[in-house]
């Protein structure tokens, strides 16, 4: 009768063990759905940001760089989620056909993959926030170096531009008024002017 219950204990452990690692299996799959959604909207940013790009001009090598540390980043993420899925697949083979020699040694491995998975999944998620809070400011930055550029072209070339064309247009006038030869009478000039008013 012991070695019976002993059997079905291992039996028992075997099953659970078995279910935990097809529930990490889904999990590292979901995982991997989430880091290719993820990589999606890191593409989809990078192609809102092009046509900033090319107006921002010395602001271009630097967005540069993110968008291939984000690239580089997800590339990497996605290859440890692929190599951490093939780790598992061949651990999990290893340890059913060890069942029988220690369940103990199951359950402590399967913590420890438990505790890998996870900490994975938190380092994953701090290196995509980090990402996308600095391209945000990035953008920020390229969005205001715009609006001061505008603003100083305005300042340094449209002001005088026009301060220039006034004082064109009063010299115009003068000449015109001192050596104009279509001088009007000065009855016709006042009454020209009461119109006008």
């Amino acid at each position: 009768m012991d070695q019976q219950k002993f059997y079905i204990v291992v039996t028992i452990a075997a099953v659970v063990i078995a279910l935990s690692f097809i529930v990490q299996a889904v999990a590292l799959i979901l995982i991997f759905g989430v880091v290719r959604r993820l990589s999606a909207i890191v593409s989809q940013l990078q192609a809102k940001a092009e046509p900033i790009l090319v107006k921002a001009g010395p602001v271009v090598d630097q967005v540069q760089a993110t968008i291939t540390g984000i690239k580089v980043t997800a590339d990497r993420i996605s290859f440890q989620t692929r190599d951490a899925f093939d780790k598992l697949t061949v651990e999990t083979r290893a340890i059913a056909a060890a069942v029988s020699v220690s369940s103990q040694e199951i359950v402590g491995l399967a913590r420890k993959q438990a505790q890998q998975l996870s900490d994975t999944l938190d380092l994953t998620n701090t290196t995509l926030q980090r990402q996308v809070t600095e391209i945000d400011g990035l953008l920020l930055r390229t969005q205001s170096r715009i609006e001061d550029t505008a603003i100083e072209v305005q300042s340094t070339v449209l002001t005088p531009m026009r301060e220039l064309s006034a004082l064109l247009v009063g010299l115009k006038r003068m000449i015109e008024a001192l050596f104009g030869r279509d001088r009007k009478p000065i009855n016709q000039a006042y009454q020209d002017e009461e119109m006008f008013i």
